[in-house]
């Protein structure tokens, strides 16, 4: 790049205010100035990017291109000064968690919510949401810079294109309705498992791609006859009977306690599942994302 990010910055100012006057009181400079920039970067680039008017200024097709680029360089990094000025003593800035639907309400009560109380006590001036998607969902707004910190299930923690950090380990096990009683005391293969109806998350889920995989290594074909919104409500379907679900052991141990459920035993090994942290170490993270990382990992030998 020979232009210096200078030429860069006030040929985006004068674009995106369509004046070389306004681009210069925004800039704190002059108008003369202004205009001998765009007049080297225009012989830098070899092309016309500007067409002059006593009306204003406006962008040829070399410019827009030109600028489809620049503004989205500028805005970045006007994003990372206004991070960094704001949220540099935590005293002010934004904070967005995303949150896997595949995990269950039990786990996020013991491992997320506490560090999510804790952040918003010991910082309160920070403004916090938390949105819930499927885990492709919360890695692609991750990678497009939607949310700081995205808390995910499955497989992605084993997938090398992302850093992680691992918060919780666990396996899921069968579960059923009351009418399903009568296999309380079996040990069904997973073949067998597949000759009932079974519940599972919606196909763009982590999970349901973790036990599509688990039933095509054992040469069987996953195919849920109903497909819940989140776990809860894949909970709730159990209970009614109308199918068999997985689900970690913590979140359903009352139900099956008290006989509203019942465990199904499996002869096949179910496959770990993950918590995990899902991220880049090469994104600088905001000091409110890092402080909540802190906190969160402190609090994952909780459950």
């Amino acid at each position: 790049m020979s232009a210096s990010y200078e030429y860069y910055k006030i040929f985006y100012y004068v674009a995106k205010y369509k004046s070389f006057n306004k681009a210069a009181s925004v800039l704190s400079n002059c108008q003369p100035n202004i205009s001998r920039t765009i007049t080297n970067l225009e012989y830098e680039l070899g092309c016309k990017l500007f067409d002059r008017s006593p009306r204003g200024v406006t962008l040829t097709a070399a410019g827009k291109e030109l600028y489809s680029h620049v503004e989205i360089a500028c805005e970045h990094l006007k994003m990372g000064e206004s991070v960094v000025r704001s949220a540099k003593d935590l005293r002010n800035g934004t904070l967005v968690i995303g949150l896997s639907i595949g995990i269950s309400n039990h786990i996020t009560s013991k491992l997320i919510l506490p560090s999510i109380k804790q952040f918003r006590k010991e910082c309160p001036e920070v403004d916090l949401y938390l949105i819930n998607h499927h885990t492709p969902k919360l890695v692609q707004n991750y990678k497009e810079g939607l949310i700081d910190i995205a808390i995910i299930t499955t497989a992605y923690s084993e997938k090398k294109e992302f850093d992680k950090i691992i918060l919780h380990s666990y396996q899921d096990i069968l579960i059923a309705g009351p009418d399903y009683y009568f296999l309380k005391d079996k040990t069904l293969s997973l073949k067998e498992v597949m000759e009932y109806p079974l519940i599972s998350l919606l196909r763009s889920t982590e999970t349901y791609y973790l036990y599509n995989n688990f039933c095509a290594e054992h040469g069987l074909e996953f195919r849920p006859m109903i497909e819940a919104v989140n776990t809860t409500q894949m909970l709730s379907y159990v209970s009614e009977n109308l199918g068999i679900g997985c689900s970690d052991l913590m979140a359903c141990k009352d139900d099956i306690e008290q006989n509203r459920m019942i465990r199904v035993n499996l002869k096949e090994k179910m496959p770990m599942r993950y918590i995990a942290l899902a991220g880049s170490n090469k994104k600088v993270k905001s000091p409110a994302a890092l402080r909540f990382i802190d906190m969160l990992t402190g609090n994952s030998s909780s459950i």
